[in-house]
């Protein structure tokens, strides 16, 4: 029996051998079968018909090369189509022993035109000859008449990702709103596919609509629910206030994207031995770009009831608080006084009118100043506007501002209120003015213009120079005598300089460690746009490990939390630096692979990059003491 076995598995391991060399073999035949391949150029649609205002993609593959030697040309569709932007995939494939690989430009366009289109050659310059695709042909349909979502290419690579596993939901607090009611809309994407970014490429209209956007988190909140026996994940692309901007039925457009699926390839490998996919298929998986868009949401705007209208309505759709108050009870006449006026409240306040105050007759008033404290959330647009005036009595006596009013509507309630103030009195001393208002003290005017009448004549005289005084009792003659002495001393430093820069590695590691962190820096603070996201903070992760390899005279690859926290702490660097410098690095890791916001808000990038210039320099004072 021993025997026996001891030739079943010397057997086992020799077809083992065998294989695992002719897999080798199959491998390296299909490296030089890769390097001998012809490049080939071809442009296809992602689909042949679509409707107005509808996506459509314009494909061009490169295969057998590493790419284009310069951009595709494309010919010119602005006749019936908008362009939208662009995008890129690589794939490589393993089949039948032999290697492939392609570069795929993915150019996304609008249709705008009905009716039947040609889309010319494609011209590709690729392994030093010129390239034409064939032309293709694309039927636009009225809109309407094509679906909203995109059906995916299900011809090439088996990637099937349906409507039913990637989509967004459009949804809106009310559908019947009054006129200038606020309506929140909120746009969710539901995926059950591996999404690992994605971009807003057509926000909806605002016809009709005033928009307030609201503010979204830099990282989104990751949902799980379940939508009839399936579970999605989803996370909120987009949230604005509307409000109607009069009575009647308005629609509120799609919202479009482009969602990057990652997707795995059905056919990777070829298994002559029998030995199955060693990769799992995950190992070369590739992004793809799949857009998806809302449905369009009917809106209908009722009309405010004209019972009950007050005849100084401010044309507000929410809730007021109205206070007023002086910042003085008492002042003289041609004093300055403060009058502020606060409306505090929900709905569209930027919008309010500006009230209507009843000054007495005997002040002065100056147009006030307007400040704005307003916020859209997710409970609607909320806040306060301010007005401050300046007022100037002219009149002694006990004078009244009488209470200031504002009318809304109440849309919980159905009916029209009026917020007002208090009256507000101050009494006036002195004697009746006559000339021009003394505006000092707690007023914001102040009386610049008199400083510009006159202008003072100069009446110090001029510096005597002594007629005897000696040449090395002078500035110059210093100046000659020691610059080049210091000229020479600096020769000096920098010729010792250099020779450690030439001889001693860590020294120039050192010496040139906040130069290359401020250049790269420089360089991550160019790709603040919201689609370079993943590429600025990389930039600056690159830039926090290069500073500390340099400083520390290591390598970055091997920088490890706890080797760092070490290493700092023997060259006396203190712990609250050491920590602060750490967790701008966790924060870069974060960050990388967080999905960009909608929008063009990049209010969290110079934040990032101030935290990292500052923890650099913090760190380097600490080194140098």
């Amino acid at each position: 029996m021993t025997v026996v076995t001891m030739t079943v598995v010397a057997r086992t391991l020799t077809r083992v051998v065998n294989g695992s060399l002719l897999l080798l073999l199959a491998l390296g035949l299909s490296v030089s079968t890769a390097t001998a391949q012809e490049v080939e150029v071809r442009a296809y649609l992602d689909r042949n018909e679509v409707g107005v205002d509808a996506q459509f993609t314009l494909n061009v593959e490169v295969s057998g090369a590493g790419g284009a030697d310069e951009d595709p040309r494309l010919p010119d569709l602005s006749g019936f189509a908008v362009y939208l932007g662009v995008g890129t995939r690589t794939s490589m494939q393993f089949v039948n022993g032999r290697t492939s690989t392609s570069l795929t430009y993915q150019y996304r366009f609008r249709a705008v035109e009905e009716g039947t289109h040609e889309i010319g050659p494609v011209r590709v310059r690729a392994g030093g000859e010129d390239h034409a695709t064939d032309s293709l042909m694309i039927r636009v349909r009225p809109a309407g008449s094509a679906p909203g979502r995109r059906a995916p290419d299900r011809s090439r690579d088996g990637v099937d990702i349906g409507p039913e596993d990637l989509f967004v939901e459009a949804s809106a607090s009310t559908r019947e709103p009054w006129a200038n009611e606020p309506v929140l809309v909120e746009y969710r994407l539901f995926t059950r596919v591996d999404v690992e970014s994605y971009s807003i490429t057509r926000a909806p209209g605002t016809t009709g609509f005033w928009v307030e956007e609201v503010a979204l988190p830099r990282t989104p909140r990751v949902e799980q629910v379940v939508r009839g026996g399936v579970q999605y994940a989803t996370i909120v692309v987009r949230r604005a206030v509307l409000f109607p901007t009069g009575a009647g039925r308005r629609t509120i457009e799609p919202l479009a994207l482009d969602a990057q699926v990652r997707v795995r390839s059905s056919r990777f490998f070829s298994d002559p031995l029998g030995f199955g996919d060693p990769f799992g298929g995950g190992l070369f998986g590739r992004s793809v770009a799949v857009p998806v868009e809302s449905e369009a949401i009917d809106i209908e705007a009722r009309p405010l009831p004209a019972a009950g209208r007050p005849d100084d309505f401010s044309g507000l759709v929410g809730s007021l608080d109205v206070t007023a108050s002086l910042d003085a009870g008492a002042a003289a006449t041609n004093e300055a006084l403060t009058f502020r006026l606060a409306v505090r409240g929900a709905g569209n306040l930027r919008m309010l009118p500006d009230p209507e105050v009843a000054f007495p007759p005997d002040f002065d008033v100056y147009p006030p100043e307007v400040s704005d404290d307003v916020d859209a959330g997710s409970s609607g647009v909320s806040g306060v506007r301010s007005y401050e005036y300046v007022l100037v009595p002219r009149a002694p006596g006990l004078h009244v501002i009488p209470a200031v009013e504002l009318a809304y509507f109440d849309a919980a309630g159905g009916r029209y209120a009026i917020a007002a103030t208090d009256p507000a009195t101050v009494e006036v001393t002195g004697e009746v003015a006559t000339g021009d208002p003394i505006l000092f003290g707690s007023g914001r005017v102040q009386f610049e213009a008199a400083r510009q009448d006159i202008r003072f004549i100069r009446v110090a005289t001029s510096a005597f120079v002594p007629i005897d005084r000696q040449l090395f009792r002078t500035g110059a003659f210093w100046t000659v005598v020691l610059v080049p002495l210091f000229g020479l001393a600096g020769a000096l430093a920098l010729r010792r300089h250099r020779g450690l820069l030439e001889g001693n590695v860590a020294y120039a590691r050192r010496r040139r460690a906040s130069r290359l962190a401020r250049s790269r820096l420089a360089q991550a603070r160019g790709l603040r746009a919201p689609e370079q996201h993943q590429a600025f903070v990389a930039g600056i992760s690159q830039a926090l490990l290069g500073f500390l390899g340099d400083s520390l005279n290591v390598a970055e690859a091997g920088l490890v939390r706890d080797d760092i926290r070490r290493e700092l702490g023997a060259r006396g660097v203190a712990g609250d630096v050491v920590e602060r410098y750490l967790a701008c690095l966790e924060k870069c890791d974060q960050q990388r692979f967080a999905p960009p916001a909608s929008g063009d808000d990049d209010s969290g990038t110079p934040a990032l990059l101030e935290e990292a210039e500052q923890a650099m320099t913090a760190l380097g004072e600490e080194l140098r003491s």
